[in-house]
């Protein structure tokens, strides 16, 4: 009783999450990977995106170290975050 009671709440939350715009339908489909037993395409997926948005991170700490920083180019390395976060 208590697990349906837990799984109902995750459920609400994940909603909520949806709802807000913080999770869109690809968070369902990477749990669903992990549901089904895909579990190495999910961390896959995982390590992909976190050395992706490192890389781009790093790009930014050294853009912003420079003397005179090209906001633009910032700008864009942000706006690639945003973009790898949504997929």
């Amino acid at each position: 009783m208590a697990l349906s009671i837990v799984k109902g709440l995750l459920e609400q939350y994940v909603q909520s999450l949806f709802n807000e715009g913080i999770i869109n339908e690809q968070f369902s489909h990477i749990q669903h990977l992990k549901m089904v037993g895909r579990t190495e395409h999910f961390v896959q997926l995982i390590n992909t995106y976190c050395l992706d948005v490192e890389s781009i991170l790093a790009q930014l700490a050294s853009s912003i170290d420079l003397p005179e920083v090209d906001f633009s180019k910032l700008a864009a390395l942000a706006a690639e975050v945003t973009e790898r976060s949504s997929r």
